[in-house]
């Protein structure tokens, strides 16, 4: 998920302690092969440390936020030293009392300015740092309302359909309830989540919704009946915020892959900046592909604009973008549509099965050699 801009919130703030866009849609927009170079936007790394298993030559991972590639450091050092049960303990997966013993012996490996800012955010590695964020703060508090409001009986048996009939039977005549509608009114509400740092522009849809509240419902209902119940740690986050089972994880933390992942972190460089001004300074035609999350939704039209332009600049010819949108519509501008060339079939396929719900486009392009650009441009 994209970052609010520095009037909003305090850019040195933890706004993501985990990634919360699904890394199987990335897998399947890039199309990473061995030994290409992409761009990710950090968050909460987890996309990022994932997409290490589909063998890049090189990921820049690049926020605007320094805590987020401080948050992502941290798990580096982690994934390095720690065996899987130690590493999923320290995260906060699973309980531990020595998580605070642990980053001493960790944070060695880190910057200085990652080392000042982990040694004066103690509570949140004594909580674990997945949890550290102001996002997670508020899945925490939805959770908690869901508990109160839906109870554990009922939580509980969503997870006995083991098939899409049931879970949307299970949806339809025991879980759609009165209680579960009013906590969308109650908690994903324009007031609520204004005093988290969205501006007034965030509140516009493109779903036919006509509240924010209403399309969040929409989403989760398509999440809960279409999408397959078991696997989904995105929805177990928001209905119990927390991981329900050690294989329903992200892929770089389940066992198998942990040692691959370890042997290619030094794969990935951590930048912090605005994702526009560092592709303005990298050379033409330098990556294979790029991951966008959101970030456009919190840049002006003009902004946007500008950060496409440098896509298309240092995309090479068949580069392959992913790119999201949360509420507010944004788009690859119009003079860049010949170079920037929507996937729409697999797009659509991609927010038909894309495990973390909230987003209203996920979408796939690719940059066009010059001869199909300009075939394009004069159609």
């Amino acid at each position: 998920m994209s970052v609010p801009t520095k009037d909003q919130v305090e850019l040195f703030d933890l706004l993501f302690g985990m990634s919360w866009e699904d890394p199987a849609s990335d897998k399947r927009a890039l199309q990473i092969r061995p030994g290409e170079s992409l761009m990710t936007v950090t968050s909460g790394a987890c996309n990022t440390l994932t997409l290490l298993l589909e063998d890049p030559g090189k990921i820049f991972a690049v926020d605007i936020n320094p805590s987020q590639s401080w948050l992502l450091e941290l798990k580096r050092a982690a994934i390095r030293h720690l065996d899987h049960g130690n590493l999923r303990g320290f995260l906060g997966m699973t309980p531990s009392e020595d998580r605070l013993k642990t980053y001493v012996r960790l944070s060695s490996e880190l910057t200085l300015p990652a080392r000042q800012y982990w040694n004066s955010h103690a509570e949140a590695i004594r909580s674990g740092i997945i949890h550290a964020g102001k996002y997670e703060s508020f899945i925490r508090l939805f959770s908690r309302a869901l508990r109160v409001m839906q109870g554990k009986k009922r939580i509980d048996g969503l997870y006995l359909s083991d098939t899409l009939d049931k879970q949307k039977a299970y949806f339809d005549t025991t879980w759609n309830t009165v209680q579960w509608r009013l906590i969308f009114k109650l908690l994903v509400s324009k007031r609520l989540l204004a005093r988290r740092g969205l501006t007034a522009d965030y509140f516009k849809f493109d779903d036919g919704s006509t509240s924010f509240s209403e399309s969040f419902f929409r989403r989760t209902r398509h999440v809960m009946c279409d999408i397959a119940i078991q696997p989904n740690y995105f929805l177990a986050q928001y209905l119990m915020a927390r991981y329900r089972s050690e294989d329903a994880v992200p892929a770089y933390l389940q066992k198998d892959n942990l040692q691959v992942v370890r042997d290619r972190l030094d794969r990935i460089e951590i930048v912090t900046a605005p994702a526009q001004i560092w592709m303005s300074e990298q050379p033409e035609a330098s990556l294979d592909a790029l991951s966008l999350s959101n970030i456009c939704e919190l840049m002006s039209v003009d902004e946007t604009g500008r950060l496409f332009a440098e896509v298309a600049r240092v995309g090479r010819p068949g580069a392959r973008i992913c790119f999201r949108n949360l509420i507010v519509t944004r788009d690859v501008p119009e003079n860049l549509k010949g170079r920037i060339v929507l996937q729409e079939q697999l797009s659509r396929q991609l927010l038909a099965e894309d495990r973390s719900f909230v987003y209203s486009r996920v979408q796939a392009f690719v940059v066009a050699c010059d001869a199909e650009a300009n075939q394009a441009a004069s159609a």
